[in-house]
């Protein structure tokens, strides 16, 4: 197994501020007790809606971490209290990046 860092980025247009930043104080909470991920953490650019999500993953290669980290949010973002409706299609709109985690500071 190797550690990976995951960040993923997805938008969230037409959410006031006060309802986004309480989403992601909300997913950060719950990203802190997701078995599968260290490290995690939680941004948000108000102006354009974009949602950062990024995190260590112990996976055995670079698209088992990618999934393990896609679980863990969407299992942090119904406890956030949020549904995930049409999350196969929300994929689709995610821009994500993995590398090994001795990389990610490079």
């Amino acid at each position: 197994m190797a550690s990976y860092y995951v960040e993923l980025r997805h938008h969230t247009p037409n959410t006031q501020q006060d309802d986004l930043d309480r989403h992601t104080d909300a997913m950060m909470d719950a990203l802190l007790v997701e078995p599968n991920l260290t490290d995690a953490d939680v941004g948000a650019n108000f102006a354009t809606g974009a949602v950062d999500v990024c995190a260590h993953v112990e996976a055995e290669d670079e698209p088992t971490a990618l999934r393990l980290a896609l679980v863990a949010i969407r299992s942090a973002a119904h406890h956030a209290g949020a549904a995930t409706l049409g999350w196969d299609d929300a994929l689709r709109q995610i821009s994500s990046r993995v590398r090994h985690a001795e990389m990610a500071d490079s």
